[in-house]
């Protein structure tokens, strides 16, 4: 099922801070664990370029996703058409979609702090050498809206592209 995906990052913030407001909101502590993802490229889809279509194959401890992303719509916020599709085994959806054309990245780890408030998700995550920022994600922009309002973070300052595009000198260039 198809469903639009509505996210900004925010960096540079104070962790203990977000957390403990996150927690005030009554936001429920889903998991705190390591990610292993692989993205995917091919014709007219880049895991660097927001503007292209996206393909990963990621494992959250024994939850294991396939996922696709249309190319980011023009607006201020990063709104996407979003595919995900479980699966049982990580290393037989890695391979499938090698066999169908597709080009395997390196293994990205990440360690993801994730939250969820009703459909609204935030995640705290660190990457190697990236300081901890926060991704909201929600189902509509209202939401948005109204969730950096109650978290006392200025929507203006939500970065609305990839990572690799915010820190583009964090990021080896395929």
């Amino acid at each position: 099922m198809t469903r639009d995906e509505i996210e900004l990052k925010f960096l540079n913030i104070d962790v203990a801070d977000i957390k403990e407001k996150i927690n005030n909101l009554g936001a429920s502590l889903k998991y705190d664990t390591m990610i292993e993802s692989y993205s995917f490229l091919a014709d007219g889809f880049h895991r660097f370029d927001s503007t292209m279509k996206f393909l990963r194959v990621r494992k959250i401890d024994d939850d294991i996703r396939i996922t696709y992303k249309s190319p980011a719509r023009p607006w201020e916020i990063t709104i996407k058409d979003e595919i995900e599709i479980k699966v049982d085994d990580f290393a037989n959806a890695v391979e499938l979609l090698e066999k169908l054309g597709f080009k395997k990245t390196e293994l990205v780890r990440k360690h993801r702090v994730h939250y969820e408030l009703g459909t609204t998700h935030f995640e705290l995550d660190t990457l190697e050498d990236i300081p901890t920022y926060l991704e909201i994600e929600t189902q509509n922009v209202n939401d948005m809206e109204r969730i950096c309002s109650d978290l006392g973070v200025n929507i203006l300052d939500g970065k609305k592209w990839t990572l690799p595009e915010i820190l583009p000198e964090s990021f080896i260039q395929l």
